[in-house]
């Protein structure tokens, strides 16, 4: 059965690279991905800035109405940009399991610049699978939310779903870990097994 694999790995001058943009096991936002895409955000914003650019300019040359369109077109089109580009943009988690140098590094994005950690191989006591739920609380509450929604005709679906996720760690020897990628499971359920990269990763920090 096909699996639908999130994540990139291959090797690069004697270090394995894990890259994926599967890697937060948080709760989903009400805000549904499949109204509020990326673009659909940036367009919000880009329209707000173009709106307040308009309304400035007319109210300092009123006279010249064309100047204002024209600076409120090219605020949009410049805010569209650039907020799909450095706000909205797709993330990625990459992690360079180095064998010459003996370490990990871990580049997570953030949202204006990525951090970066590094961790000796030493360091790291096993590579593991895990899992995590978030069940909803107050369902009274998110059925008022989700009736309420309906009736305007803008339904949020998943308010009152259990999410789970499974994770792919790596714990270290002072009981911390590292989580780096989080397979959703939907509705609890799989078509077979997530593909979780977990022995390409164990060989090659054994070996």
């Amino acid at each position: 059965m096909h699996k639908e694999k999130k994540y990139e790995l291959y090797t690069e001058n004697g270090s394995l690279i894990f890259r994926t943009s599967s890697f937060r096991d948080e709760k989903t936002s009400v805000l549904h991905s499949g109204v509020y895409t990326k673009e659909f955000s940036s367009m919000l914003s880009a329209s707000a800035v173009s709106v307040l650019a308009y309304m400035l300019m007319n109210n300092i040359m009123e006279e010249l109405k064309t100047a204002a369109y024209i600076t409120a077109i090219a605020s949009f089109v410049a805010v569209f940009i650039g907020a799909r580009k450095f706000i909205f943009r797709d993330t990625f988690l990459e992690v360079d399991f180095n064998r010459s140098k003996r370490t990990v590094s871990i580049h997570r994005p953030g949202i204006l610049h990525s951090t970066s950690e590094e961790i000796p191989f030493d360091q790291i006591q096993s590579v593991e699978i895990g899992s995590r739920k978030f069940i909803p609380e107050n369902l009274d509450g998110i059925d008022f939310v989700q009736k309420i929604s309906a009736q305007h005709g803008s339904a949020v679906p998943g308010l009152n779903e259990t999410e789970e996720f499974i994770t792919l760690r790596l714990i270290l020897s002072d009981g911390s870990e590292r989580t780096i990628y989080a397979v959703k499971l939907n509705g609890g359920n799989v078509n077979g097994e997530p593909d979780i990269p977990l022995n390409e990763i164990k060989r090659f920090l054994d070996s």
